[in-house]
């Protein structure tokens, strides 16, 4: 279900931010990279589907857990790259630190509200 979702909730949203133009050249759709949104969603499901597999086939509590641990680590690692990458870049909006006060409460908002 979240493999049609991710597709259409972009669509969605790109037509209620940024409307529908008659120009065919001019609609924001047209400039969006499909085939790298599909190749990193198949290989999310891939991943997911790999791991499912996994669990089901090595029926170890201990295999489970080091996959679990593997995982966050993975997770945390890769916001962490993503975050010194951007920051890295010489475009000042994109760096952490030249953001307003309200861009940190809205991204750690979230994880607050989750605890």
């Amino acid at each position: 279900v979240s493999s049609v979702m991710l597709p259409a909730n972009l669509l969605l949203y790109v037509n209620a931010a940024f409307g529908a133009s008659s120009g065919s050249d001019e609609s924001i759709i047209n400039h969006l990279d499909w085939p790298s949104l599909f190749i990193s969603l198949a290989i999310v499901i891939l991943a997911i589907g790999l791991g499912l597999f996994a669990s089901f086939k090595v029926s170890s509590h201990r295999f489970n857990r080091f996959a679990n641990r593997m995982g966050s680590m993975s997770g945390i690692l890769l916001v962490i790259f993503s975050g010194v990458l951007s920051s890295l870049s010489g475009d000042k909006q994109a760096q952490i630190w030249g953001q307003p006060w309200s861009f940190y409460i809205g991204v750690s908002a979230p994880c607050l509200v989750g605890l």
